[in-house]
């Protein structure tokens, strides 16, 4: 089924300027089967979501010369069904009205629990698949 002119994938963009964050994270999903993509600043997060198309973007709030909202807002103009999941070491998140507005899942506070991460997503593309064989029957 197609979404957005592109197929469903495992694709997963994974968007941090701490570069030992950001190897962690993509380590650990991949052991969820998830195809990862990885980007250090909001440039490369939407060269990559517009040539790969993901399902999902883990997004830090605060990255190098944007924000993670800023971008999300960015990527959302071509790609607007994807779900975003922001995350932040910062515990008061003062943006959190216009991170919800920017049409992001869910926000995360780090440390995070890579396998609750996984998990959540592994589910999350599981019942996507489910709906989308139950509407070409």
């Amino acid at each position: 089924m197609i979404r957005d002119g592109t197929m469903l994938n495992n694709s997963v963009l994974i968007v941090d300027d701490d570069i030992d964050a950001l190897e962690e994270m993509a380590d650990a999903l991949q052991d969820y089967g998830l195809k990862i993509h990885t980007a250090s600043d909001g440039d490369a997060a939407l060269m990559l979501a517009n040539e790969h198309r993901p399902e999902f973007i883990l997004m830090d709030y605060l990255l190098h010369g944007s924000t993670g909202v800023e971008t999300a807002f960015a990527i959302r103009k071509f790609l607007p069904g994807v779900q975003i999941i922001m995350i932040s070491a910062f515990e008061n998140l003062n943006s959190v009205v216009t991170i919800k507005n920017c049409g992001v899942i869910a926000v995360l506070r780090k440390p995070l629990s890579m396998n609750s991460i996984g998990r959540f997503i592994s589910t999350r593309l599981t019942h996507k698949k489910r709906q989308l064989k139950s509407l070409k029957n």
